[in-house]
């Protein structure tokens, strides 16, 4: 009788912890899925804007490289044309290197201080990381688009930006969490300028 009490007991405590188990587990997977999801987002984006300024320095590319303008005979602009060739060829580079940090990235880069998952601000950041790893990458998308921006009478921004999305799944402690990391960034601008209208209207934004 002792034995099957002792047995009885085991086997009681032993459905008890994995009962508890299972319930921190249900309450603290979604806030570590967040938490690895941000944090994999930040470093990502880190890494998109230094894969372009990196590129962009080793290749000395400058805006006249990139677009070409065209001027009648006052000097005023009246066609802008870009180079696809070397856009392209960057942006295939620019793709090559997020792809390859990205893999590299470990949980040194991505793991979540225990402290943090507890949601208390004295504590974040404080005590063992949470293993965090990139499980899988799909392959980065990119696309330039040309933004026009008013600067005051007679003066237009022009910059050409790029629009970086990397998917990625996380291995976290109990599964595995998806994230998608999408980032803008500068690859050239430069001023215009054009000839003063007689007239100027400036017109209010939605947000004034």
């Amino acid at each position: 009788r002792r034995g099957r009490g002792l047995l009885l007991s085991a086997l009681l405590g032993v459905g008890l912890s994995l009962l508890v188990i299972t319930l921190l587990d249900s309450a603290l997977r979604p806030v570590v899925s967040t938490l690895a999801r941000a944090q994999a987002e930040n470093v990502v984006t880190g890494i998109i804007n230094d894969a372009v300024m990196e590129t962009l320095s080793a290749e000395a590319v400058a805006y006249q490289d990139l677009v070409s303008l065209e001027r009648d005979s006052n000097g005023q602009v009246t066609l802008l044309s870009t180079n696809s060739a070397k856009l392209n060829a960057l942006r295939t580079q620019i793709l090559q290197t997020i792809l390859e940090k990205v893999n590299s990235l470990d949980s040194k880069d991505l793991g979540i201080p225990l402290g943090s998952i507890t949601g208390l601000a004295t504590v974040s950041g404080w005590g063992p990381d949470l293993p965090v790893q990139v499980l899988a990458t799909a392959t980065p998308t990119a696309e330039f688009r040309n933004v026009f921006t008013s600067e005051g009478i007679n003066q237009t921004l022009h910059q050409v930006m790029l629009d970086v999305q990397v998917e990625i799944t996380l291995l976290i402690p109990g599964g595995k969490a998806d994230t998608q990391v999408s980032a803008e960034v500068c690859v050239a601008e430069t001023l215009l300028l054009g000839q003063v209208p007689d007239t100027y209207l400036e017109l209010p934004s939605a947000s004034s």
